[in-house]
């Protein structure tokens, strides 16, 4: 193999008229990395520094049809990075050359219909405040319309991308390729204030894609197919597997942005100024940016007061600095009813009884938060042996999983999620579960059908997340929803609430069944809009359901079909190896052993679950926990 320095582009283009056999193309600190892109070969390695910087817009070319892979890749040796199926972590980073978008454009994009790239082992930093999207892996305007446009057999493995801690980052991978693998990577700190942002996001791809082992952090959407409407005519998502994947986001992000002032103190000031004698009363926020042009302002520090007597002067207010604020808001003067307001970047203020601009203190600015895992126009989707885990109320209501058909901007109406199966995964520490949605109540689009939610457990869903979401939502309309050998642990008074048409009218959900899953039944269990508990729900809006073989402890049999199950809560709880400490495997002894009507046990395998799930915090699998999972489809698209 021959090994070429690619220090300048002459050098890169002295190395393309060597023999065509596979090469090393050594890209130094300095080196310019699209000349090696430009120059690479089918097989060859282009290696960059470690630790070295690359700032630019950097492209894909396409080399025409190939049939060997291109790697881009750290000069780091093997051994001091991750093996072949672990994943990629920040404690990497001294090993890994930084790739950085100098601008709001991406720091790497494929050209049209560039195929047989490698990306392994590198760094993938934010861009300029956050702008955009720091890969993209086609594209999503008009330059891509047709389906020879699109670029195909692209390879992400062991990657670290990241946004900025303070500014954020729109999105992490933008994925709008075929036969595409996003493998054993980071994607953490995408978030911003006002928008949607995602750790992967596409809508304009034609599938195959095999997303597997990864970490992936997002606000709005840590995963969303579909978003905006496709500009390739018909184009539904298709094929895709997601496995083995850790979604979550800070709880931190929970918070205000920036933290509210303390120790904030008002001392009179006499002969400092023109107010009257009398009681002025303060409060102060700070101010930090925070993702591409916003200012965001904490909630209000605790008022203050000073009291001015028998003289004129000033009030002095100050607190203790706010770490990275940009600059304070002070604002005063009536108590309980400040409405005048001064900006400052000192942690001190002094009202000298010149008039503030209008206004008072507003609400503390959050990251805009929404779901972890979305489809809006995707279709033959398996999602298995995943871990969603930490949403609560924010920008939307708490679902962590949505099927939802969006004919985003009025021009796809042929918008659909279909052939979906969730199987064997953990969602916990969310507000709710599964949000189905059966039609696009914005604009047109086709009928959800053939969703099958199996084997999962939901655990700590709830108030502890904010109110109002339930375990599985559904409505309007759609066909053959599947919910069986579920357990759900939820504190919300509903757990299937459907809605959707009108007292008299209500929408139907033809061929919905629910079978075999394990919860408590709370005060409303299965519930419809306009409609009451059990049987009037089923029969107004699941017209020939099968609801059967389900624990609904706590609940009322009279209200629901023959065949289900209505324990006390405290024996239902009893029957779990260790419900206090979250061990919801039966005992031995359970009644709901092999009570199923496939003749297994009654809600989720958790002991499966528990298998198939392992490692995937860590990111470190088994070959053997992939072989017992779905096998992955087909990963080629060849562009017409």
């Amino acid at each position: 193999m021959r090994t070429i320095s690619a220090t300048s582009l002459a050098a890169v283009l002295v190395a393309a008229a060597l023999p065509a056999t596979a090469a090393t193309i050594n890209v130094p600190a300095g080196g310019d990395l699209q000349a090696a892109l430009n120059a690479a070969q089918p097989g060859d390695v282009i290696t960059l520094q470690t630790g070295a910087s690359y700032v630019g817009n950097f492209v894909l070319p396409n080399k025409g049809a190939l049939s060997a892979y291109i790697t881009i890749r750290s000069a780091a040796a093997d051994s001091a990075l991750p093996a072949s199926g672990v994943r990629m972590t920040p404690a990497y980073a001294a090993q890994l050359p930084k790739i950085r978008s100098g601008n709001s454009a991406a720091a790497l994009r494929t050209a049209a219909a560039a195929n047989h790239w490698k990306l392994m082992f590198l760094e993938f930093q934010a861009n300029q405040a956050g702008y955009g999207d720091v890969i993209e892996l086609g594209m999503g305007d008009t330059s891509q319309t047709q389906l020879s446009q699109v670029p195909y057999a692209i390879v992400v493995d062991r990657v670290y991308i990241h946004g900025d801690p303070v500014m954020g980052q729109k999105r992490g991978i933008s994925l709008n390729s075929s036969d595409t693998q996003v493998l054993n990577s980071w994607i953490s700190e995408c978030k911003a204030v006002g928008q949607d942002t995602q750790a992967i996001g596409g809508y304009n791809g034609p599938g195959n894609y095999l997303i597997e082992n990864n970490y992936l952090e997002g606000a709005g959407e840590n995963v969303l197919f579909g978003g905006a409407d496709p500009t390739i005519q018909n184009l539904v998502t298709t094929n895709i597997t997601f496995r083995r994947n850790y979604l979550s986001k800070p709880v931190a992000w929970r918070n205000a942005i920036v933290s509210a002032p303390v120790g904030v103190a008002a001392a009179a000031a006499p002969g400092a100024g023109s107010l009257a004698a009398g009681t002025y009363s303060y409060k102060v926020i700070a101010r930090a940016a925070a993702g591409q042009t916003t200012m965001a302002s904490s909630s209000a520090s605790t008022e203050v007061s000073a009291t001015l007597a028998g003289t004129t002067g000033g009030v002095r207010i100050s607190w203790t600095p706010v770490g990275g604020a940009a600059d304070y808001v002070v604002f005063g003067r009536t108590a309980g009813g400040e409405n005048m307001s001064w900006t400052t970047t000192a942690a001190s203020f002094t009202d000298s009884g010149a008039a503030g601009a209008a206004g008072s203190p507003g609400a503390a600015t959050l990251w805009s938060v929404k779901n972890l895992f979305e489809l809006k126009n995707a279709q033959d989707v398996v999602i298995e042996a995943n871990i969603f885990e930490d949403l609560w109320v924010g920008g939307q209501s708490g679902y962590p999983i949505v099927f939802t058909p969006r004919n985003q901007n009025g021009t796809a109406p042929w918008a659909v999620v279909q052939r979906v199966t969730f199987q064997h995964n953990i969602v916990r520490h969310t507000a709710g579960g599964v949000n189905i949605l059966g039609t696009d109540n914005l604009a047109p689009s086709q009928l959800t059908n053939h969703i099958i939610v199996s084997d999962n457990l939901f655990d700590d869903m709830g108030t502890a997340w904010g109110s109002g979401s339930k375990a599985i939502q559904m409505g309007p309309g759609g066909d053959a929803f599947t919910i069986d050998h579920n357990t759900f642990l939820t504190t919300d008074n509903t757990v299937l609430a459907v809605y959707g048409g009108t007292a008299t009218a209500p929408t139907p959900i033809t061929n919905v069944v629910f079978t075999n899953n394990m919860t408590e039944h709370r005060t409303y269990g299965i519930f419809g809009d306009n409609s009451s508990t059990g049987l009037p729900t089923i029969a107004a809006y699941f017209p020939g359901s099968i609801i059967v073989a389900n624990v609904l402890a706590g609940g009322t049999a009279s209200k629901y079909p023959a065949g289900n199950f209505f324990p006390s809560v405290a024996s239902w709880q009893a029957g779990f190896v260790n419900y206090a400490s979250r061990d919801y495997r039966l005992l031995a002894g359970s009644p709901y052993k092999n009570a199923g009507t496939d003749g297994t046990d009654l809600g989720a395998n958790i002991d499966g679950i528990n298998s198939q799930t392992a490692g995937v915090l860590n990111g470190v699998a088994s070959a053997s926990q992939v072989t017992v999972l779905s096998p992955p489809r087909s990963v080629r698209i060849v562009p017409q």
